[in-house]
């Protein structure tokens, strides 16, 4: 009996490990971290991702990082002073939580204490060759990031991605939280773009016909007033000009006219 409690207690120690989206680091888990080496972070499209952004998107996506917390050489996370009043909880991250319980605990806090800051760094990320993604390189960057990826848009769908969190570097045992994975910092890492798309809805104009009678259509800088009453020696309805020296104008072309037919019949008639 007494063997059998103490195999399990091996193996229960041999399989603790701090879960990060799926399982993150313990701290015997790995060789010392390099804290100068380069960090290489990757945001990309999952391979059996088939939704309209990865099919058709063309444009870029800016994803912005926020180093929310350090890692010591043994891969243990410190929380960064400037967010220590922000409720974020690591702690969370040595109790196998599950995804649910990383965005309770630390994503959504993190996200609401960076709200209005500038990103520490950017990844912007593009087709080419047929994949979409983007990386980035920091310097001495070990840490733990907030990624929260930018909106984009094309013609036709307005395209939105969840934030989460990236542990760099990692290893194959952080990844895959079992003791045979290999215990070897990995500077390279990379996380999953998950995009959700919105149609973008078409407004068609409104017929442009006037519905009431004092509805008021504009040309160029000239207005004309509908069901206004136009008096006739009032002002004209696009400029407001008297129609008086119209009608005067009229009333003495008749004249004219009838005195040089008057004229010319007293002419022929003298004539004759």
């Amino acid at each position: 009996m007494l063997l059998k409690k103490i195999k399990k207690a091996i193996v229960l120690v041999a399989t603790t490990v701090v879960v990060f989206g799926a399982a993150v680091c313990n701290v015997s888990a790995a060789t010392h971290i390099d804290k100068n080496a380069n960090i290489n972070i990757t945001a990309q499209i999952g391979e059996d991702d088939s939704s309209v952004f990865s099919k058709t998107y063309n444009g870029t996506v800016n994803i912005d990082l926020y180093k929310i917390a350090d890692l010591d050489e043994a891969g243990n996370p410190q929380l960064l002073s400037r967010y220590a009043d922000a409720n974020i909880d690591l702690s969370v991250l040595s109790n196998k939580p599950v995804v649910a319980d990383v965005e309770k605990k630390i994503v959504g806090p993190a996200i609401a204490a960076v709200k209005g800051q500038a990103a520490d760094y950017c990844i912007t990320a593009s087709r080419n060759n047929g994949s979409f993604s983007g990386t980035i390189s920091i310097k001495a960057g070990a840490g733990i990031y907030l990624y929260i990826p930018r909106e984009a848009s094309d013609a036709k769908y307005n395209y939105s991605f969840i934030p989460y969190i990236i542990y760099a570097p990692s290893s194959e045992y952080i990844a895959s939280g079992k003791t045979s994975g290999h215990d070897t910092w990995k500077y390279d890492v990379s996380f999953i773009l998950k995009p959700s798309e919105t149609p973008i809805e078409v407004t068609i104009p409104e017929d442009p016909t006037p519905k009431h009678p004092e509805e008021i259509i504009e040309f160029d800088e000239d207005v004309i007033e509908m069901g206004s009453q136009v008096p006739l020696f009032g002002g004209r309805p696009k400029t407001g000009d008297s129609l008086l020296p119209i009608v005067l104008c009229g009333i003495a072309f008749i004249i004219g006219m009838g005195m040089i037919i008057w004229y010319f019949n007293n002419r022929n008639t003298s004539k004759q």
